[in-house]
């Protein structure tokens, strides 16, 4: 990457990988002056996009709608918290910030990644010299009529029903609060049931358990740990120098 950089002129480079967040302490050994970018979306339109990618399903058994929305919110809040876990081990390199302070306030945003990258980030600069992901959208929303009005946020108040949202809420509400999202049904109804209770206890291990195969054993090559192609939907990115 430095010699690609080098022969384009730049003077730093960037990786962009969901799974970047799983591998923060391998990243700063082999790169020390790396640096951390954590990018939080809402757990529920990450829930609803990976269910419409068809992207995550860690056992035969999920296929019901339902069921799909909550082992995705499972992952999500896994991950969202392997990256906090790990961004406490450097908390001078590395920050969090929400996909939705991005979208509806991107030039306070960037200037406060401009600090933390010591790199002016000018977001009308961005726009006119954009390519690719920056100039065009690949949501997985894309293909639909609507597209070209496509909203980033708060898909899942419209496309998901109250039940859902419910048994969502019910699953990972508390790290919902703790980034400041706001939760929309009243608390006698988000009371965690079997599944919910299940799954937010299964899954994390069986996560566990897929990375340790993956990255500590010779057959963790077999391990699938929700190896996906995942879009401008998905929060985390990492930044390197």
């Amino acid at each position: 990457m430095n010699e690609i950089a080098r022969g384009q002129n730049a003077q730093r480079w960037a990786i962009y990988d969901p799974d970047n967040v799983l591998y923060v302490a391998q990243v700063k050994a082999d790169l020390p002056e790396a640096l951390f970018i954590h990018i939080i979306r809402d757990g529920r339109d990450i829930a609803l996009s990976l269910k419409k990618m068809e992207g995550f399903k860690p056992l035969p058994w999920n296929i019901a709608l339902s069921r799909d929305l909550l082992a995705t919110a499972a992952y999500w809040e896994w991950m969202v918290r392997k990256g906090q876990a790990h961004g406490r081990n450097i908390p001078d390199d590395y920050i969090e910030i929400r996909y939705e302070d991005l979208v509806s306030k991107p030039h306070e945003t960037l200037a406060t990644l401009s600090t933390f990258l010591d790199h002016e980030l000018n977001y009308d600069r961005i726009q006119q010299a954009g390519l690719g992901r920056i100039r065009e959208t690949n949501s997985s929303f894309r293909e639909e009529p609507s597209s070209s009005q496509i909203k980033p946020m708060e898909r899942w108040k419209e496309r998901l029903t109250p039940e859902q949202v419910a048994a969502l809420e019910s699953l990972i509400g508390d790290c919902l609060q703790e980034f400041g999202y706001t939760l929309t049904t009243p608390p006698e109804k988000r009371i965690p049931g079997l599944r919910e209770r299940w799954i937010k206890t299964f899954y994390p291990a069986l996560l566990e358990s897929k990375l340790w195969l993956k990255t500590r054993t010779p057959l963790g090559k077999f391990a699938n740990l929700s190896v996906l192609e995942l879009s401008d939907d998905i929060p985390e990115t990492s930044v390197a120098k």
